[in-house]
């Protein structure tokens, strides 16, 4: 049972994190990596009409990964055409990139106001994507993700990192200063 003010990661993020930190009058570039059905990233581009957001989930099956990743394929194109279907009218602020984390980081070339990072959960991938995308960010920034309940993404984070504000759902973020 969660209080009466407990606000999923969904909603959290924009309202609570984005919004008060980035504002809603200047653009913003974002990337959300790990899009699954686009819940999330509809939240996002419905509350922050001057977001620019590249959602980034490659969609696919990976034999032997967690999480996600160990569903069939029929799984992921079910969340892909979701993902296409909840963000329909929203072409001109979401870009879907359908490719690893890895692979997008090559893709999107402007400086990022904000990184969220939800995708591959492996304690790898996490310290990667924390890496690879960190770089990206513009000072002032956001970085942020989801899942802080897995002591290996604690780890990742406290050691790449340090100690980051946390947010309802399980949201972990920090301040970017560049």
């Amino acid at each position: 049972m969660y209080a009466d003010n407990y606000m999923n990661a969904n909603i959290y993020l924009p309202e609570k994190i984005l919004i008060p930190l980035l504002g809603l009058k200047d653009p913003v570039v974002g990337v959300e990596i790990g899009v699954l059905g686009g819940s999330g990233t509809l939240a996002m581009v419905n509350r922050m009409p001057n977001l620019k957001l590249y959602a980034i989930d490659p969609w696919r099956h990976f034999e032997g990964h967690k999480y996600e990743a160990e569903h069939d394929q029929e799984y992921h194109d079910r969340n892909y055409e979701e993902a296409k279907r909840r963000l329909k009218g929203f072409e001109n602020g979401v870009t879907l990139l359908r490719m690893t984390s890895d692979e997008a980081v090559d893709e999107v070339e402007e400086p990022l106001d904000f990184v969220y990072i939800d995708g591959d959960h492996s304690e790898e991938q996490v310290r990667k994507d924390i890496i690879n995308w960190k770089k990206k960010l513009k000072p002032h920034s956001i970085l942020a993700g989801h899942d802080w309940q897995m002591d290996h993404i604690k780890r990742a984070i406290r050691e790449l990192i340090g100690e980051p504000k946390l947010g309802d759902d399980l949201i972990w973020y920090f301040k970017y200063e560049g």
